[in-house]
């Protein structure tokens, strides 16, 4: 499975996932917001592993929400848990 959270120029972050990467391909082409910076994690050692600070794009306080949105799409896949 892929992971990737959106970084809008305006609003709230947004994580989705895709398949594989054919899906990926898919779904790139149809995204609503194509300017948007995006990062991809491609499977869910990588998304876990930012989520838990591993990459600094997204482990400053500061992008606190492109995190919470990683971690509300890895709890939704039940990759983590909600405890």
């Amino acid at each position: 499975m892929i992971f990737v959270v959106e970084l809008p120029d305006q609003g709230d972050p947004r994580a989705w996932f895709a398949f594989d990467k054919e899906d990926f391909a898919r779904k790139m082409r149809t995204l609503a917001n194509p300017q948007a910076e995006r990062l991809v994690y491609w499977n869910e050692a990588e998304a876990v592993a930012a989520f838990e600070g591993g990459d600094p794009l997204i482990a400053d306080k500061a992008m606190w929400r492109a995190r919470h949105a990683l971690f509300e799409q890895l709890v939704a896949l039940d990759v983590l848990t909600d405890d």
